[in-house]
């Protein structure tokens, strides 16, 4: 088992995962857990961090739709063998499509749910007892789940209706799970994109976000806060 601090992102890519991975490993976090769909998509984001990162860093990626769970927790098993279960989960699975309110199918409608909603409930059974447990043993210790959602569950687009629908029900978990064990020591909260994330945005760009990101993480201890809005 490698050790040092772990860093899971499920949902990893060129955008906002690859920020948050650079930026983490930069403050520490020596293991790295990214997942995505494509393999040759985490190639490039593997190559990406150890370019940016000056510090030793080791990294396994996984191809893995998260909406197939038995592949999902394989890929956890072996990277919880490889590294230990995770310090920080960041969850960033999503997928942005146009979808026309009544005529969208509702597979589609199905499949959405169950990369925002039903692996990420999946992962925090695996590892939210986890991070209760770090934080009862380790009181220097930063045990946190975050999770990256958007202003839809309050201000939904009917151009993007299913994207407003499983966002919103998926504010609903994370916050039900800060609700239950941010007294226990565990980090919780989500950090809402509200708008198109480009690197051209002077606000919405994904190295401001993922720094805004560590803000809240480095400041949950002393002011808690359940969300952040960029």
């Amino acid at each position: 088992m490698s050790p040092g601090k772990t860093l899971l992102v499920l949902g990893s890519g060129p955008g906002i995962g690859r920020s948050v991975a650079s930026l983490f490993a930069s403050k520490g976090y020596t293991n790295l857990v990214l997942i995505a769909r494509r393999a040759e998509q985490l190639e490039e984001e593997k190559k990406v961090v150890l370019r940016t990162v000056s510090s030793q860093v080791n990294i396994r990626t996984y191809a893995t739709d998260v909406t197939h769970t038995h592949s999902l927790l394989q890929a956890l098993d072996d990277a919880d063998a490889a590294f230990g279960k995770p310090e920080v989960v960041f969850y960033n699975a999503a997928r942005v499509l146009p979808s026309a309110l009544l005529a969208h199918p509702v597979e589609d409608v199905e499949y959405d749910f169950k990369i925002n909603v039903s692996a990420l409930y999946v992962v925090s059974q695996r590892y939210i007892p986890h991070l209760v447990s770090l934080a009862n043993a380790d009181a220097s210790s930063k045990p946190a789940f975050i999770v990256t959602n958007s202003a839809l569950p309050h201000h939904p687009i009917p151009q993007l209706f299913n994207l407003s629908l499983v966002k919103a029900a998926q504010r609903n978990l994370a916050q039900s799970l800060n609700l239950t064990y941010a007294s226990e020591g565990v980090h919780i909260g989500v950090i809402n994109v509200a708008g198109q994330v480009s690197p051209e945005d002077k606000v919405r760009n994904p190295t401001r976000i993922a720094a805004k990101t560590w803000e809240w993480f480095e400041g949950a201890r002393e002011k808690p806060n359940f969300e952040v809005v960029i």
